[in-house]
């Protein structure tokens, strides 16, 4: 199995030309990750199954307490929906 290549939601957001809290509303606002505070930005079930965002976990403490963190990383197949996404936003129009 060949590994592909993720990209952080600041490399995907750069590569897209437009600004990381920018992609991240978008991709909160079509699905791709929720919004909920409890969960917020880390990537939906579907996104996950459907390879456009993987998971990471990180672990980390503050004070005593344990805190799990889940962050996304945009597969290339990801970085393409995106670009579609954005592209049928930005198109004008017919009236």
């Amino acid at each position: 199995m060949k590994k592909e290549k993720l990209f952080t939601v600041t490399q995907a957001a750069r590569m897209l030309c437009m600004g990381r809290n920018n992609l991240l509303k978008l991709l909160r606002n079509n699905g791709f990750m929720y919004s909920s505070v409890s969960m917020r930005n880390s990537p939906t079930k579907w996104a996950v199954e459907q390879r456009l965002l993987q998971p990471k976990s990180t672990e980390f403490f503050r004070g005593p307490v344990r805190v799990e963190h889940i962050t996304a990383l945009v597969t290339p197949k990801g970085m393409v929906w995106i670009r579609d996404l954005i592209e049928e936003q930005t198109k004008p129009q017919a009236s």
